[in-house]
């Protein structure tokens, strides 16, 4: 049960991932078009449950910042997914397909 949970608070935090991604991009977008364009605007911006508005640089910090922790969090399940298959298969190998 807890490989499964794990594995689907990945999914989870892997399509906030793509969401920051794609919410990034889309301030590349804006600054391509000039830095006088991108430092008038403000832009609204989700974190949690709250919406805020934030200059261009400061959207931008935060959802890098989000991402950076997105990652590591990821990665740590990714260990923790791993490390409990390992001990599964130890305990019982029919269910890795082995023996």
């Amino acid at each position: 049960e807890e490989i499964l949970t794990d594995r689907q608070q990945m999914v989870g935090l892997d399509r906030r991932r793509n969401k920051n991604r794609e919410a990034l991009s889309a301030l590349r977008r804006i600054e391509r078009q000039g830095a006088e364009v991108a430092a008038a605007q403000k832009h609204w911006v989700c974190m949690g449950e709250t919406f805020a508005r934030h200059s261009q640089a400061e959207a931008r910090a935060m959802l890098e910042a989000d991402q950076s922790r997105l990652d590591a969090e990821i990665e740590r399940l990714r260990a923790e997914v791993k490390r409990k298959t390992s001990t599964v298969c130890e305990l019982d190998p029919t269910m890795c397909g082995q023996g």
